[in-house]
Formats: C-alpha cells, sequence, structure tokens
C-alpha cells in the first residue's frame, strides 16, 4: 500500500520524519531511480526506494528495549569522544536500534530504543505530552516558594518549562540535600537541571524512574530487559490519537487545515507497524550489553 516516503524511511529505522523530508530536499532518496519529491507517495513492497543509493528493505522484526542507563554513558549511536556510548548496552543479536530521546551523560535511568521509527518519533514528538518521571537530589532545603515557583513555571532561555507534578520526597539537613520527583512532559536539553539552578538549588543526582507506563523498577542499572507486548500496546495507546494542536481545534469540515491534520492522526492506526516482541517479560531480562565493561 502506498505511503508517505518520509514515513516509510522513518519506520525503517533510518532517522525522523522530519530528517526524512530534509533527505528527500536535498535529493538523497530516490524511487525506482528517479529523484524523489516532497509529498511523494511509494509503496515498499512493489517500488525500488533508495537512501544515498543504497537500497531500503522491507524491515523484518520491530523490537523495543528498556535499558537502565548508568551515568557516564552518552545517548547517541556515534561519539568519537565519549568514553561509553549506549549502544555498548544493546545486545548484538537486536541489530542496528536507536534511543527514544535522551538522557544526559550525568543522568542515570530508564530510556528505550527500538528499531520501530513510527513509534519512536511519535513518543518523542512534544505534541503529544508523553510523561517522564525523574528522581532529582539538590543541594540545600528548598522552601515552599521554590516548589511553587517550579509549579507555576519556571523562565528558561528557551521558554517557560513548567512540570505536570513536584514533590518534595525528605529532606536531609545533616547532608544539606533533598529529594524531590518531577513528571514532565517535554524533553529539552538539560531541562531538570536549569530549573533547580533557576532557583538556587543545583542538582546532586538525577535518574529518569519512568517513561509514560513503563517504570525502571527491578531492572538494575547497566541492565537491558524487551518490553512485553503488553507494554508495546501501551505505548502505542499514548500516541495513537490526534496530537494536542489538533485535538483542541478540530472542526467538523476535514477540507480544513486543522482538520485534515486531525484525520492523518487518526489514519495512522491502520498502517501502524505489526508488533514483534518477545511472550515473556524476561526472556533477556537483565541482561549486559555488547561492552562486557564495569558500569559505573
Amino acid at each position: 500500500m502506498p505511503e508517505r516516503l518520509q514515513k516509510i524511511i522513518a519506520q525503517a529505522g533510518l532517522c525522523s520524519r522530519r530528517e526524512a523530508e530534509e533527505w528527500i530536499a536535498a535529493g538523497r532518496v530516490q524511487v525506482n531511480h528517479r529523484t524523489a519529491t516532497l509529498g511523494e507517495s511509494a509503496d515498499v513492497a512493489t517500488d525500488q526506494i533508495t537512501v544515498d543509493g543504497r537500497l531500503l528493505k522491507p524491515t523484518g522484526e520491530r523490537w523495543y528495549l528498556a535499558i537502565n542507563k548508568p551515568v557516564g554513558y552518552t545517548t547517541s549511536l556515534k561519539d568519537r569522544h565519549a568514553e561509553h556510548l549506549i549502544t555498548e548496552l544493546i545486545p548484538k543479536r537486536f541489530g542496528r536500534m536507536f534511543p527514544v530521546g535522551r538522557l544526559d551523560r550525568d543522568t542515570s535511568g530508564l530510556i528505550l530504543v527500538t528499531n520501530d521509527g513510527y513509534l519512536a518519533h511519535r513518543l518523542m514528538h512534544p505534541s503529544y505530552h508523553v510523561p517522564k518521571i525523574y528522581e532529582v537530589w539538590i543541594k540545600g532545603i528548598p522552601g515552599r516558594n521554590h516548589v511553587a515557583r517550579i509549579e507555576h513555571g519556571i523562565e528558561l532561555d528557551d521558554g517557560v518549562a513548567r512540570p505536570q507534578s513536584v514533590q518534595i520526597i525528605r529532606s536531609e539537613k545533616a547532608n544539606d540535600r533533598t529529594l524531590l520527583r518531577l513528571t514532565l512532559t517535554e524533553g529539552r536539553k538539560r531541562e531538570v537541571r536549569r530549573i533547580f539552578e533557576a532557583i538556587g538549588h543545583p542538582v546532586l543526582e538525577l535518574r529518569r524512574v519512568a517513561f509514560g507506563p513503563l517504570s525502571i523498577e527491578g531492572l538494575e542499572e547497566g541492565r537491558t530487559r524487551p518490553l512485553t507486548h503488553r507494554e508495546v500496546k501501551m505505548l502505542y495507546s499514548l500516541v495513537e490519537k490526534p496530537p494536542a494542536r489538533y485535538a483542541m481545534h478540530r472542526r467538523d469540515d476535514d477540507s480544513n487545515e486543522s482538520g485534515s491534520g486531525f484525520t492523518r492522526s487518526r489514519s495512522k492506526r491502520s498502517s501502524r507497524p505489526a508488533i514483534s516482541t518477545p511472550k515473556t517479560r524476561h526472556s533477556v531480562s537483565n541482561t549486559r550489553g555488547n561492552s562486557g565493561r564495569p558500569h559505573r
């Protein structure tokens, strides 16, 4: 069945849809030996699609892994300056996979990796407001006014950061530090750290403990496990609906711009890739990755 080229390329796990559009505009994509154009559709089963001269093959099994990333690992597929890469924690048998979003080198906790470009792109898109929960140790003992400031929004250099919720778990006066739990629905660079720097309580330790419905509980640091079929379905349920900007402005006339956007978002339910995950939760549970190095 014909689909937009950028969607086909993203589903193949090569990049996001936005990047695929840039590749098409730059002339890097061909369909049946002809340079493709933006907005063009093709059928991966019958058309010959190439990216930079390499044939795009129909995708095989989809894999979805949860990783408890230790401090010191860079969330990147390639970085010659990084001491450790997230790819070192991915067992080789899963092939090429890419992270869903990022965690800073000095941040630990739950991160997802997959070869399902369709799902990854939607989970990262800010329109879907997928919640991520962080536990953060900060220096000092913040007052009620500091928590209120965070709840009402902190002005950063790239706009207002407004967490979905913030809660003080406990304070340790002897160690002059406080543990908080923070829920964000954005993925801005170093957002948590910048929020607490803005109120004069810098971050000492930062760990992500949940991504959407998924929890890090039971997964040891430096270990990897595949998601269950049920967990993948729960992730899809977060994004198989119109983005907020379409849902809020839906009109009865689907021929207009916002209505068309709404319809496109809804229509992707029938075209999502088949889910191929192990039937048991722990078939490769707590599996160390490729490096064999000790994890910090």
